[in-house]
């Protein structure tokens, strides 16, 4: 792969992150943290709740690592690198922020538990809200992929993997939209920065 001609900025991974920040912030200060939560929280099936429930674990931070060691095996040493730092960059950062101000899960948030729709009746109830964890490891993960491909549809479908995740924490009852958003731009930017920082590194 040629990275030379791979700029972030010529990303449709970019784009569609630009755009879910934007149209989530929004949603947020017109109808608010609750209303928002709920609507996207309370639009459950029996099939997205077999998914998602396995679904979510995509955003696990030994997920991204197991693929960096892949690409390494594989020779790809730059992605398989990137990968590997980014998976603790990320996970780094998105830990001590959530250390730094207590913002509590939707089960703890919530009087009435009952009405935060959750699967198996699993429902984290800590303090350690944003960012949302799986999400920054997702958007991290995924859009190093973006990053490493021209091939616009699946700069899209990356998108729509790391999305997927980040909705999955929100329909699981997990966390709150402004967590996810947290983590989306969290693990996008981190990722963003590596891609920068080696931008001139050959290892393959």
């Amino acid at each position: 792969m040629n990275w030379k001609y791979n700029h972030p900025l010529r990303n449709l991974f970019t784009y569609a992150v630009f755009i879910l920040l934007v149209a989530g912030i929004v949603s947020l200060l017109v109808a608010g943290k609750e209303q928002v939560f709920l609507f996207l929280n309370q639009r459950h099936s029996d099939f997205a709740d077999f998914f998602l429930k396995y679904y979510t674990y995509a955003g696990e931070g030994l997920v991204m690592a197991a693929l960096g060691i892949i690409f390494l095996a594989a020779r790809k040493r730059k992605l398989g690198i990137l990968l590997i730092v980014g998976f603790a960059v990320s996970g780094l950062l998105a830990q001590g922020l959530k250390r730094i101000k207590e913002n509590p899960r939707p089960g703890l948030y919530f009087q009435k538990t009952e009405m935060v729709h959750s699967v198996d009746g699993h429902l984290l109830k800590g303090r350690n809200s944003f960012p949302s964890g799986h999400t920054t490891t997702a958007f991290a993960m995924f859009s190093l992929l973006a990053f490493a491909t021209r091939n616009k549809v699946l700069q899209f479908v990356y998108f729509i993997a790391a999305l997927a995740v980040g909705y999955s924490r929100i329909y699981l009852g997990q966390h709150f939209t402004a967590d996810v958003l947290g983590g989306a731009a969290l693990g996008f930017l981190t990722s963003y920065f590596l891609f920068w920082l080696f931008r001139n590194k050959e290892w393959e």
